[in-house]
């Protein structure tokens, strides 16, 4: 939850920084509103998009999954950590909770001040929106198809207020506010939000002046600057009198109208939401890893027994190799090996004759293949060493590693994948330290690399 919040206001951020350097100062205005609305919800949905067309690897039939092994912290810190975890998660979810209630509450508050000026005001219902005059006032907004206005404003000169505010009814910019306002009561935490509501408030204005002043921008500008108001500040409505923006009203209507070919600018779009989903795509979601991992094992029994099964029958070489190939490829499993890491021709496992072992005798296990898996669950084991920076950070999970056995016995660690770095270089560690080996070989007898993905599961408990 908290990774996809991260990644979320991460993508937001860079959104707004684009919004802030190239398109906020162009007369695209449909277009800045277009973007304002769209990005929020890009930047909400990025996080679960998982494009494996992004993604280089290596085939699948050359990379044998192992089952896990689970090694765990020691038993004092087990205990600790199993009520602080529950309890931290618990802690934070009713922050959440208590902090969407209240902006909800403030949300009801701000409507039910709209409402209460509907009700003081004297209603008059024209052809195209309602007008509400709030007696004693000093007060111009729109909310939906209702302008409200101050009877103290009405005895001033007021037509320009009038189309001002008529722009925001045609433009249903109301709609756009309430759409932030929602996002507030969700995402109360995050201050993108915020700034995103801020910058559509003003973008609202703009479109507002540029449409209703047409070829009277100086004398527009002059009303602008006559009158200081007093009007209550509510981000649920468009206001025509809001201190903040006045200077970049005024700024914004003496500038020239942008020319086309800067709506290249939005092309900017492509690149940044492409180098988005380049990173989301080689993000790993625990849960699928671990679905992943079940699925695998479970094919790895399958070719064992199979090849349990054909080992001493009076079958053609050939016709082994073709049923163990068959065999491997339904373990389906996108494992996150760079293709680029590949650089030996790696040999598919049901095709290796002789599995790699360890140097040292082995007797457990009733194939050689066993008593590799066997030893190699006991280096992990032995070597491992519960970071203790993980132990106080209450870090715990599954890590994938990835590794080849070389030619020579060596082995390379390709890749990894764990939940937490910390726990990430103590998987790569463990494998690292693995003592040569003996290398698979073919049906010829020569060395080939063999190449492997062992979940190691951490756990505190």
């Amino acid at each position: 939850m908290f990774s996809y919040i991260i990644q979320s206001m991460v993508f937001q951020l860079l959104f707004l920084v684009v919004y802030d350097l190239y398109l906020k100062k162009e007369t695209f205005f449909n277009w800045n509103r277009f973007y304002l609305l769209i990005t929020p919800l890009i930047s909400l949905a990025l996080p679960f998009v998982k494009l494996q067309s992004f993604r280089t690897t290596v085939p699948a039939d050359f990379v044998f999954m192992l089952s896990e092994v689970t090694v765990v912290a020691g038993q004092d810190s087990q205990i600790h950590a199993q009520s602080s975890v529950g309890e931290f998660s618990n802690v934070w979810f009713w922050i959440l909770a208590a902090g969407s209630c209240i902006s909800l509450f403030w949300f009801v508050y701000k409507c039910y001040q709209i409402i209460r000026f509907r009700q003081q005001g004297k209603l008059s219902y024209l052809k195209d929106y309602t007008f509400v005059e709030v007696p004693n006032q000093e007060l111009v907004f729109t909310f939906f198809n209702s302008i409200y206005i101050g009877s103290n404003i009405l005895q001033r000169k007021h037509d320009h207020i009038i189309n001002h505010e008529l722009v925001h009814v045609k433009e249903r910019h109301s709609w756009d506010l309430l759409f932030f306002e929602l996002l507030r009561i969700v995402f109360w935490y995050n201050p993108l939000v915020y700034i995103y509501q801020n910058r559509i408030t003003e973008l609202h204005e703009f479109i507002a002046d540029s449409k209703s002043v047409k070829n009277h921008k100086k004398e527009y500008c002059q009303l602008l600057l006559q009158d200081t108001f007093q009007t209550a500040q509510l981000s649920l409505v468009n206001q025509f009198f809001n201190h903040s923006l006045i200077k970049k009203r005024i700024v914004m209507l003496q500038k020239s109208t942008s020319k086309k070919v800067l709506q290249l600018k939005y092309l900017l779009l492509i690149p940044l939401i492409t180098i988005m989903l380049f990173y989301t795509s080689c993000e790993a979601e625990q849960q699928a890893e671990f679905d992943q991992t079940q699925t695998a094992v479970s094919i790895e029994d399958q070719v064992r027994e199979l090849e349990a099964s054909i080992e001493g029958k009076d079958l053609s070489p050939e016709l082994q190799r073709q049923l163990l190939n068959v065999a491997a490829k339904a373990n389906n499993i996108d494992l996150g090996i760079d293709a680029k890491e590949n650089t030996q021709a790696d040999v598919p496992f049901s095709l290796v004759t002789k599995k790699p072992s360890f140097k040292t005798p082995c007797t457990e296990g009733s194939t050689d293949f066993d008593c590799f898996k066997v030893k190699l669950d006991k280096h992990v084991r032995e070597t491992f060493e519960y970071p203790k920076e993980a132990i106080d950070q209450k870090v715990q999970g599954r890590v994938y590693v990835s590794f080849r056995i070389n030619t020579d016995g060596t082995v390379s660690v390709l890749n990894s994948r764990a939940p937490s770095p910390i726990l990430d270089a103590e998987g790569r560690r463990i494998i690292s330290s693995l003592p040569q080996l003996n290398p698979g070989l073919d049906t010829d007898g020569k060395p080939v690399p063999v190449t492997f993905a062992y979940p190691i599961v951490f756990r505190l408990k």
